[in-house]
C-alpha cells in the first residue's frame, strides 16, 4: 500500500470510530431509555409511582414520569413599522428652515414561529403530558391528542390537540429527550392498551434491541 493510500485508510479508520462512538452512545440511551421505562411501568402495574404531592390527579391515573423542560407555543416575533417620508423645506430666516410633507408606514407583521414561554417540570401520567412552569401551565391529554412530532436530534417536541387551537410543545436536553420519546410513546401505547400490554411491548423491544446494537466494520 503507498504512502498516500495508507493516510487514506487511516483518515477513514478514524472517521468510522468517531461514528461507531456515536452510534454506540445513541443506542445505549436507547437502551436505558427501555430499561427505566420497564422499570416505571413494572411499578405502575403494582401501583407503586413516585411520590409527588404537587400533581392533583385523575380517578385512574397514575404517574410515571417527571423531568425538567422548556415549553414553547406558536407566537410571532414583534411587528415592526415601515415607511418612509416624502416633502420639501422652506426657508424662513435666519438660517432656519421649515420642513413639510407626509410620512407614509405600513405595520409589517412578526414571523409566526415556536416561541419558548417557560421552563419548568413535565410529567408524563398514563393518561396526560403536563407542563407546570414558574408562568405558564398546560395540559395535553391523550384523549384530545391529534398529532406528535420531534426534531432530528430527538429532543423537541411539537403537539396538537383537538381542544387548543395553538401548537405548542416541549424540548429537553439530548439525553432526557430521548428517555421522554420513549416514555411518552408507551404511555400513549398504555392508554389504548393498557399497561400489562405495554410491559409486553416493552420485553419484545428490549429484545430487538439487542440484536441491533452497532458493529464497527473496517
Amino acid at each position: 500500500m503507498g504512502f498516500f493510500a495508507e493516510l487514506r485508510a487511516k483518515r477513514q479508520a478514524k472517521k468510522l470510530a468517531k461514528q461507531q462512538e456515536i452510534d454506540d452512545a445513541r443506542w445505549q440511551l436507547e437502551l436505558d431509555a427501555l430499561k427505566i421505562s420497564y422499570d416505571l411501568f413494572s411499578k405502575a402495574a403494582t401501583g407503586q409511582e413516585p411520590p409527588d404531592h404537587q400533581l392533583v390527579q385523575k380517578k385512574g391515573e397514575i404517574l410515571l414520569w417527571t423531568g425538567q423542560g422548556i415549553f414553547h407555543e406558536a407566537g410571532r416575533t414583534p411587528s415592526q413599522f415601515v415607511g418612509s417620508s416624502a416633502g420639501f423645506s422652506i426657508p424662513i430666516g435666519a438660517g432656519v428652515r421649515f420642513r413639510t410633507g407626509s410620512f407614509q408606514a405600513r405595520v409589517v407583521p412578526g414571523n409566526e414561529m415556536q416561541i419558548d414561554k417557560d421552563s419548568g417540570i413535565v410529567k408524563i401520567t398514563n393518561q396526560r403530558l403536563i407542563f407546570a412552569g414558574g408562568v405558564h401551565t398546560s395540559e395535553w391529554q391523550f384523549s384530545k391528542l391529534l398529532s406528535a412530532s420531534r426534531n432530528q436530534e430527538g429532543n423537541d417536541f411539537l403537539l396538537s390537540v383537538s381542544n387548543r387551537k395553538k401548537t405548542s410543545g416541549v424540548k429537553f436536553s439530548l439525553q432526557d429527550g430521548v428517555i421522554f420519546s420513549r416514555i411518552l410513546a408507551l404511555a400513549l401505547h398504555s392508554f389504548e392498551e393498557g399497561i400489562p400490554a405495554t410491559l409486553t411491548a416493552i420485553e419484545g423491544e428490549l429484545k430487538e434491541i439487542e440484536k441491533r446494537k452497532p458493529k464497527l466494520i473496517l
